[in-house]
């Protein structure tokens, strides 16, 4: 496998630093599949894969190549330049995966050269994953399933999205979709996308376990061992003032707070800062961390009290939106972090209002009231923050994503 990969990116070296990006943003014309000898029960394809950004991926895609024996991964890091990553650093991070992962060494390939792609099942995260290689699949006549997340080429409403769906759902060669949101659910059942007996609906994602393992004796909450009551807000920036992510309407319940309690404090974590919207009257109380790790997340996330996710569902383009809840409201509530959340679009079947978390609107007056309420009632803060985390736990665990994924993936098989 190494070798393989020395190869690969000496042939990138050898094309110069100008084009190290371009040469494999065009593997498609490098990548020659063919249906050899060898049979893989299961082959999983990823482009971004294995990038320590994304936690589920690494988590999910380590899970099933464990759980089956006789299966494979292919990469193409194409979407590297989506995350501002130079494509030359895939090796180190493939090199770092295998280091701690030495038994998938050589279930790990990249998609460059003859592939042998003859396989009883094909899966892939995200639309535009599966319709990319959908042509090769139906070619070779390798089945496939795959997990329809939000993002990855998914919006609603939409003509280049609802045409990636026809073709993919019509192929002979789609087998099982998985889906993790009943407005995604509802959209595919309701348009007459897909039959719902091919859908799976498994609520929430995959998420690292180890992040389930949060020691938190240091874990700082108000009135118990500080006396400051701390509000957060996470998000990345996709929008000048963070609409699609709720942060106009944060600053405003921050200013509104502000006016009213000396002990109240607010911090901002991702990719904003105090240029974005003006917040020179209250400057002294609130404090802007940018992107963090999730080492560095969890740390901060112990010392704060509230995260308020006031984000609003297509904003950042006509059919975009998120799913519920948010990774930054997981791993804030795992670390016994009240969550306050946004769902216009109702996409909550699992948490309990006012047990597990606080389901809000957009609207500052109201997540103001809330957070007034919490502060009043510190025990009502104690009792959401233990119970949500324990609940975030159960639903976040693999027994509840994983097992029931693994099985989908079984049964398809054993069809083939």
């Amino acid at each position: 496998m190494k070798k393989s990969i020395d190869n690969l990116y000496k042939k990138i070296d050898y094309f110069g630093k100008g084009l190290k990006n371009r040469i494999i943003k065009r593997a498609d014309d490098y990548f020659l599949p063919f249906k050899g000898k060898h049979k893989y029960e299961l082959l999983i394809f990823d482009d971004i894969f294995p990038h320590p950004i994304s936690g589920f991926r690494m988590e999910e895609f380590g899970v099933l190549l464990n759980s089956f024996e006789n299966s494979k991964i292919l990469m193409k890091p194409t979407a590297y330049s989506y995350i501002n990553t130079p494509i030359r650093e895939h090796k180190s991070h493939i090199n770092k995966f295998i280091s701690s992962h030495l038994l998938l060494k050589k279930k790990l390939q990249i998609s460059w050269g003859r592939v042998n792609v003859n396989a009883k099942l094909y899966y892939c995260v995200f639309i535009v994953n599966i319709y990319n290689n959908l042509s090769w699949l139906e070619k070779h006549q390798v089945p496939f399933a795959f997990t329809l997340y939000p993002g990855g080429g998914f919006s609603i409403n939409d003509n280049v999205s609802d045409n990636m769906l026809v073709s993919v759902f019509s192929s002979p060669m789609f087998r099982k979709v998985i889906v993790t949101q009943q407005y995604t659910f509802d959209y595919l059942v309701n348009n007459k996308f897909c039959s719902q007996d091919k859908i799976e609906f498994i609520f929430g994602c995959v998420v690292p376990q180890v992040t389930l393992l949060k020691d938190l004796l240091n874990k700082k909450s108000y009135l118990k061992n500080k006396v400051t009551f701390d509000i957060c807000f996470c998000a990345a920036k996709y929008s000048p003032k963070g609409e699609d992510k709720g942060y106009d309407v944060f600053i405003e319940v921050v200013k509104k707070l502000a006016t009213k309690y000396d002990f109240v404090y607010f911090h901002v974590i991702g990719g904003f800062d105090e240029t974005d919207i003006d917040v020179s009257s209250i400057k002294s109380k609130i404090k802007f961390y940018g992107y963090q790790n999730i080492e560095s997340l969890s740390t901060i996330y112990k010392k704060m009290d509230v995260l308020i996710s006031p984000n609003k569902p297509f904003v950042l383009s006509k059919g975009a939106f998120d799913g519920f809840p948010l990774g930054t409201a997981v791993e804030a509530a795992l670390n016994g972090v009240v969550c306050l959340i946004a769902d216009n679009l109702k996409q909550n079947v699992t948490f309990i209002q006012n047990e597990d978390l606080i389901i809000i609107n957009n609207v500052s007056e109201q997540i103001e009231n809330e957070v007034i309420n919490l502060i009043s009632n510190p025990e009502k803060l104690y009792k959401i923050s233990e119970q949500g985390r324990q609940k975030f736990i159960n639903v976040y665990s693999n027994e509840y994503q994983m097992k029931p994924r693994i099985n989908v993936l079984q049964e398809l098989i054993a069809n083939n």
